[in-house]
C-alpha cells in the first residue's frame, strides 16, 4: 500500500487524492435493530451504511427517522448532498417502510422477506426544526409577522406544518428584511391573530434495487 494514503470520512475531516498503489478504506458500519414490532430506521443506522433488521415474527413496518434527527446527527450535510445505505431484512416477513416528519419515499421501498434493499438518501433542506408564530391569510401563500432573526433560521425547501397549512407544503422563499415566508401552497385559514407554524428539514429516500442477502 502506498505511503501517502488519504483518509476520507463522513465528517469530511481530511480528503486526499489517491496515489499509485493506494486502496480505498471501506467505512460502512453495521447497526442492528431487533425491535419485535415496528422499529425506526435511525439516523445513526442510515449514516453507518448498513442496517440489519431482526426481531419481528410477522409482516411489519419500519419508520424512517425524522429529518431533524438526521440533521442533528450529521450537521455537515447540505441541500443536494446524497448517500446510499442498505437495509438487510433478516426476517422471513415483508418490511414496509413508512415516513416520519420531513422524510419522503420515492419508488419501491418495501423489503421482501429475507432480502436486502439499497437506498439513496438525498437532502432537500438541512436547517433544523423551528416553530414560530406567524400570520396566515386564507388563500394566500405568504406568511407574515416573522422577525428577521427568525427568517434567518429558515431556508427554501423546508417543510411547513401548522393550522391552516396543507400537508406537503414547503418553503418557496424567505425575505428576512420584510419578515415574510412564501409557501408552495396557499394557506387554508386566516390566523387570529397568529398561528404556531413549524418549519422542518427534509430528505427523500429512493429505493434503488433489492437482492438476496
Amino acid at each position: 500500500m502506498g505511503m501517502n494514503r488519504g483518509q476520507i470520512d463522513r465528517g469530511g475531516n481530511y480528503v486526499c487524492a489517491a496515489q499509485a498503489g493506494d486502496s480505498a478504506m471501506e467505512q460502512t458500519q453495521l447497526v442492528a435493530i431487533t425491535t419485535v414490532g415496528t422499529g425506526v430506521l435511525s439516523a445513526a443506522g442510515m449514516l453507518a451504511g448498513l442496517i440489519v433488521r431482526t426481531g419481528p415474527v410477522g409482516a411489519y413496518a419500519d419508520t424512517l427517522d425524522t429529518a431533524n434527527n438526521l440533521m442533528l446527527a450529521a450537521p455537515f450535510l447540505s441541500p443536494g448532498d446524497a448517500f446510499e445505505f442498505v437495509v438487510q431484512n433478516g426476517v422471513a416477513e415483508a418490511n414496509t417502510v413508512a415516513v416520519a416528519e420531513g422524510a419522503e419515499l420515492v419508488g419501491t421501498t418495501a423489503i421482501a422477506a429475507s432480502l436486502v434493499r439499497r437506498y439513496l438518501l438525498t437532502v432537500f433542506a438541512n436547517r433544523t426544526r423551528q416553530t414560530f408564530n406567524a400570520v396566515t391569510t386564507n388563500a394566500n401563500a405568504v406568511l407574515t409577522g416573522l422577525t428577521q432573526a427568525e427568517c434567518d433560521l429558515l431556508q427554501p425547501g423546508q417543510g411547513v406544518s401548522g393550522t391552516g397549512i396543507s400537508s406537503g407544503t414547503n418553503v418557496l422563499s424567505v425575505n428576512s428584511v420584510l419578515g415574510t415566508v412564501t409557501l408552495t401552497a396557499n394557506a387554508t385559514a386566516t390566523s387570529a391573530p397568529t398561528a404556531a407554524i413549524t418549519f422542518f428539514p427534509r430528505y427523500s429516500v429512493r429505493g434503488l434495487f433489492s437482492a438476496t442477502a
